[in-house]
């Protein structure tokens, strides 16, 4: 017996919308060996689940007598396009409860194919729904978690990294000058290249400060005035004067 839903392998994961008067409809398609699988939900605050399969022999029945490998996917193909293009409609809607009605692919087409649903209970809705919900949230996950995938490059929203001013050099005090361990023999010579440079221009900078010798400037040392000189003019000798004698009273 050949394979009839294997061949309908595209229509498996699809989603659109239905807009159809004031109302959105979202619809599902799925495919697995048993059926292919239609769920129909009303967009709104009172939303509605129905669901509508075709078994293969419900395939079979579409093409016809002449059924083959390519009859099966020539018409996979064309559901495919015609969901993908949102050709859809809903025949025989009415928001009444029970209300049968169905999901038409192709309605403007020469064969359009129709797939008759059912309303869900609030419960097989709110159930369905959750299964959807966790396989999105699945497919979510190596998207970073995202719905949808991003729109931009995921390189261009990274911060950069934080640039943290660096810190002070610390003084090593001799005990860990003595335990740290050796420099390489390039780090040496710069170091020791800098340490000659910083120490010529200390040199250069206490020899502009410094104020210059003149040689006409008269010394400030106090030339001792020679022996006898007068203190108050010391080229001028100063006066001996010679003790007065007088006469006895017995001459």
């Amino acid at each position: 017996m050949m394979d009839v839903l294997s061949r309908f392998g595209r229509l498996d994961e699809l989603i659109q919308m239905v807009y159809q008067g004031f109302d959105r409809f979202v619809v599902l398609s799925q495919v697995d060996e048993s059926a292919w699988t239609i769920h129909l939900a009303l967009k709104g605050p009172g939303g509605r689940w129905w669901r509508g399969a075709r078994s293969s022999q419900d395939i079979l029945g579409i093409i016809g007598t002449s059924v083959t490998p390519q009859a099966l996917d020539i018409l996979a193909e064309r559901l495919s396009e015609t969901f993908v293009n949102g050709e859809l409609a809903i025949d025989d809607w009415s928001p009444e409860k029970g209300a049968n009605i169905k999901l038409t692919l192709g309605p403007t087409s020469k064969n359009p194919v129709q797939v008759p649903l059912v309303e869900l209970s609030p419960t097989e809705g709110a159930t369905y729904a959750a299964a959807l919900l966790s396989e999105i949230a699945l497919q979510a996950q190596p998207r970073r978690c995202r719905l949808n995938p991003p729109t931009f490059s995921a390189s261009t929203t990274r911060l950069p990294p934080l640039v943290r001013a660096p810190s002070p050099p610390k003084t090593l005090d001799r005990k860990e000058a003595l335990n740290a361990p050796p420099l390489p023999t390039e780090a040496q010579r710069k170091i020791q290249v800098l340490e000659a440079e910083l120490a010529e221009a200390k040199a250069q900078k206490a020899k502009s400060k410094s104020p210059p010798l003149n040689s006409g400037a008269k010394s400030t040392a106090v030339t001792q005035a020679p022996r006898g000189a007068s203190l108050a003019n010391p080229h001028k000798k100063a006066r001996k004067y010679q003790a007065l004698e007088f006469a006895s009273d017995e001459e």
